[in-house]
């Protein structure tokens, strides 16, 4: 019984194994070849790597004999082997790199290798890091290459090394001093990248400098890490900054928060005032109008915020005055104490020529700020309208009385005094802007019986 319940189930397994199509044993046998292709072809790639290291290696060793020995007649020896030094690190790198990203490549072949991949990073880093910094002629694709490789090279290390080796623990203590300074190298790439308008270079760049501890968490608590000498946000702004001027919407959309927070007041404040401006630029209004909105919430009291609240005035004022009028109520319920909201306010008033109720608004913006100019001019302004207005109606209305012709008089002349402080005030302040006042004042001083003062006006009207 037990015979026939085995032969029973080896009749089931070969049956299965036989199963299979020729299609299926196809795709199994290529796959498997692929599989020994791509095996072959990483591990070629790891010799040829290290292959290189070992003659850059042999190269460095014999140019430090020759500059010991300090005959100059060697020189031109040397400057050849540093250049052969630079070429094969860079084929030794792109080597390394593609063995290292792939499968293929057994554990304890790496350590050496990532080793390896240290050396000739370190070197191209150090020749194309000077020239760059010299503003000399150099390899940024190559010193790009050169600074990605580091930081990887030494998290191989520490992953794949052992503390307890002699030779791999020293070489560990070596690579943790080194690891965090790696850190800085990014900064360096983005702001070569960014002067040679290299625009996805320096984004490439800045990301990397970024989430350096997100890709590489050993270094999460690390004190040189966590206090960069260079600030994220500074070249977060020269980022923006050139896109702006190279109209790239995109890459100022990415790094707008982070570019805000660069600590420079000219910067904060071009950077909120140039996405709206590229919005503008590209026809797209509705989106300009939230972006000046957003730009207004988040400095209110900020010339850039007062800018941004005329920018919109001007706008909704272009459309409709019930439109000017929305917005300006809007924004003194948002920003009640705010100069220019107030100031939009009495504006939207006044475009109405409803200038008694302007006035409570100019009146309001200079409360805030007594040397708001133009809130002086605007209050005396209406306070003017108000008594031309009324000296208007007293010659076409029939006065029943003199003492009624007196006391409109007097209502007239009682504007005409409110009107003239607001005016010296403003004559104060824009001395060299007669046109605006000097016409006026002499109007009101003739109204109210000044006449040498209103006399003293026509110098400036005739200039």
């Amino acid at each position: 019984m037990k015979k026939i319940i085995f032969s029973l189930a080896l009749a089931m397994f070969t049956g299965s194994v036989m199963a299979q199509t020729p299609e299926e044993k196809a795709a199994a046998k290529a796959a498997k070849a692929a599989l020994k292709e791509a095996t072959k072809k990483a591990n070629d790639a790891l010799s040829d790597g290290m292959a290189c290291n070992t003659q850059v290696m042999t190269l460095f060793q014999a140019i430090q004999m020759e500059k010991q020995k300090g005959d100059k007649s060697n020189d031109k020896l040397i400057v050849e082997n540093e250049a052969q030094i630079q070429t094969l690190s860079i084929q030794g790198m792109a080597s390394l790199n593609e063995a290292l990203a792939t499968e293929y490549i057994k554990d304890n072949k790496k350590f050496d290798a990532y080793k390896a991949l240290d050396n000739m990073a370190t070197q191209v880093l150090n020749k194309e890091l000077v020239s760059a910094s010299k503003k000399q002629s150099y390899n940024r694709e190559a010193l790009t290459a050169a600074i990605f490789s580091i930081p990887e090279a030494c998290h191989g290390q520490l992953t794949y090394g052992k503390p307890d080796d002699q030779i791999q623990g020293a070489v560990l203590k070596e690579v943790n001093a080194k690891f965090p300074k790696t850190h800085a190298y990014f900064a360096y790439l983005c702001q070569f990248c960014i002067e040679a308008k290299d625009l996805a270079g320096a984004e490439k760049a800045l990301d990397a400098y970024v989430n350096f501890t997100t890709k590489y968490p050993e270094m999460a608590n690390n004190e040189i890490v966590n206090n960069p000498e260079y600030p994220a946000a500074q070249f977060a702004f020269n980022i923006f900054y050139t896109a702006f001027n190279e109209k790239n919407a995109d890459l100022m959309n990415k790094y707008y928060d982070l570019a805000l927070q660069f600590d420079n007041k000219d910067s904060h404040n071009f950077v909120l005032r140039a996405k709206p401006q590229m919005l503008k630029d590209q026809g797209k209004t509705e989106e300009w109008i939230v972006a000046i909105k957003e730009m207004i919430a988040l400095s209110p009291n900020s010339e850039v915020g007062e800018i941004g609240m005329q920018q919109l005035m001007s706008h909704f004022n272009s459309v409709n005055k019930e439109a000017v009028d929305a917005y300006t109520k809007e924004l003194v319920e948002k920003y009640p104490d705010n100069k220019m909201a107030n100031y939009c306010r009495g504006f939207a008033y006044y475009a109405n020529e409803d200038f008694e109720n302007a006035i409570v608004y100019f009146q309001k913006s200079i409360d805030i700020d007594p040397e708001f100019a133009d809130g002086v001019y605007n209050c005396a302004y209406c306070y003017y309208q108000i008594a031309l207005t009324k000296a208007r109606a007293i010659s076409g209305k029939k006065m029943k009385s003199q003492a009624e012709i007196n006391k409109a008089t007097d209502e007239v002349k009682s504007f005409f005094s409110k009107a003239a402080p607001y005016f010296e005030k403003y004559r104060e302040m824009e001395t060299e802007d007669a046109s605006k006042w000097a016409s006026p004042l002499k109007v009101i001083y003739n109204n109210i019986g000044k006449k040498e003062a209103a006399a003293e006006m026509d110098a400036y009207i005739t200039k």
